[in-house]
C-alpha cells in the first residue's frame, strides 16, 4: 500500500512540474513577444483587427491621398504578400496613425 501511495505521489510530482514547466515558458514567450519591436506588418494586422477590415483595404485606404493607382495597390499588395515589403504611401498612413494604434490594447486571439 505505501508503494501505491508513493507511486501516486511521485506521479503527482511529476505532474506539477510539467505544468510548471509550461506555465514558465508560456510566461518566456510573452516576455519575448513584448520585447520585440513591432514590425510594419504587426501595425497592417493591429489595424485590420481595430477595423474590421482587411489588409488590402489598409492598402487601398493608405493610397488615397496619394497619386496611386488601383493597379499599382494591387501590384504592391501581391508584393506585400510575397515578402512584406510596403510601399512608402502605407508607410506613411501607418506613421501617421501609428500613435493611435500603440495605445490601443488586442487579446492575442
Amino acid at each position: 500500500m505505501f508503494t501505491h501511495i508513493a507511486l501516486q505521489l511521485e506521479a503527482a510530482m511529476i505532474l506539477a512540474a510539467a505544468v510548471l514547466l509550461f506555465q514558465l515558458l508560456q510566461r518566456q514567450k510573452r516576455n519575448t513577444i513584448k520585447s520585440r519591436p513591432a514590425t510594419t506588418e504587426d501595425y497592417l494586422y493591429k489595424i485590420a483587427r481595430i477595423t474590421g477590415s482587411s489588409e488590402y483595404e489598409i492598402f487601398r485606404k493608405s493610397a488615397e491621398h496619394w497619386p496611386v493607382s488601383k493597379s499599382i495597390v494591387d501590384r504592391d499588395f501581391k508584393v506585400y504578400l510575397l515578402d512584406q515589403s510596403t510601399p512608402c504611401y502605407v508607410n506613411a498612413f501607418l506613421r501617421k496613425h501609428k500613435r493611435q494604434i500603440d495605445h490601443l490594447k488586442l487579446p492575442p486571439f
